[in-house]
């Protein structure tokens, strides 16, 4: 039973373990090309062994947070003689059975969420009603639409909307408050204790959580606001919404901030080293490819990439 939980695709945990085994063997400072060739040749062995591989995969991109470093020091203490690439392999084994038991659980609980997108996962729909609905990297939304409602609930992420003409009228809903649309097109993003709203045509009603005020946001302004109040209202960069087309458009944004935008879409830790000086990004950017994007940006700017693993990668003056 505990097998087949960690394991939806009923993968034997052996090839697990082996593709586990792999993926540390080969992110090893020590690893060979001799090395890289015996992993193939595991994977072309048996159509398992390449299930496996992609399986584990597809898990370690999505990885949200680092292993516990006490659980390594642990372990060092433990096996004095333990060279780098077996503690590599024995953390892989222990950190990818984990990312499966994860993996399975969240999938359940995305499973009874209307919509769901992962990191770098962009979707787009048409509701019952003719709204279009776009849905922004590791967003869930919940769709309530019957004889009396029509109601959006933004659990989180973001989400771009186009509405339809109905005699009911639409609202979105989240922790932070309600909004009620009048003809339009706008997004919303909840973000940490607050939600910025964007409104494209037509004009949105913010009406905050715990609180009786409303304000109506006209065409071409955004507002942020929290639970409790309206924190601010300001012009909105029609570039924003660039995402529903799968591409990051800015324009002067400082590196810092760019980094932090685009580390939405890529899995793993992203970071810009304090040694790097104050750097501007302006440009159009796809977002399917968001590897050919760190590229981009050693050609444009004066820095470099250090990969402390694929998913591990800082950003250092050239």
């Amino acid at each position: 039973m505990l097998d087949n939980a960690l394991d939806p695709s009923a993968t034997s945990k052996a090839s697990i373990n082996q593709a586990c085994n792999w993926l540390a063997r080969l992110w090893a400072d020590d690893a060979t090309e001799k090395d890289h060739a015996a992993c193939l040749a595991w994977r072309q062995s048996a159509p398992e062994n390449e299930q496996a591989w992609q399986q584990v995969q597809k898990l370690q991109q999505r990885f949200r947070a680092l292993p516990d470093p006490e659980a390594g020091s642990k372990l060092l203490r433990q096996t004095k003689s333990i060279s780098r690439r077996q503690f590599l392999t024995y953390a892989s084994v222990s950190t990818g059975l984990g990312l499966l038991a994860t993996e399975h659980f969240r999938s359940n609980f995305l499973s009874t969420t209307d919509y769901a997108t992962n990191k770098g996962e962009i979707q787009k729909t048409l509701l019952a009603d003719g709204t279009r609905l776009f849905i922004n990297t590791s967003t869930r939304v919940d769709i309530n639409f019957n004889q009396q409602k029509r109601e959006i609930h933004l659990h989180e992420g973001e989400v771009y909307i186009e509405t339809a003409p109905h005699h009911l009228p639409l609202t979105l809903v989240s922790q932070e408050g309600t909004l009620r649309p009048l003809g339009t097109r706008f997004s919303v993003r909840l973000m940490d204790q607050q939600a910025r709203l964007a409104v494209y045509e037509g004009r949105v009603e913010i009406q905050p959580a715990q609180s009786d005020k409303t304000t109506i946001i006209e065409s071409g302004l955004g507002a942020d606001f929290t639970r409790f109040s309206l924190i601010d209202n300001h012009t909105i960069d029609a570039a924003n919404m660039a995402w529903t087309s799968r591409k990051l458009a800015v324009s002067s944004m400082p590196l810092v901030e760019f980094i932090q935008e685009l580390s939405r879409y890529r899995p793993g830790k992203l970071r810009v080293s304090p040694e790097v000086p104050s750097l501007t990004v302006t440009g159009i950017f796809s977002l399917q490819d968001t590897d050919r994007i760190l590229m981009q940006l050693t050609e444009i700017l004066p820095v470099k990439l250090h990969f402390f693993t694929p998913y591990w990668v800082t950003l250092l003056p050239a």
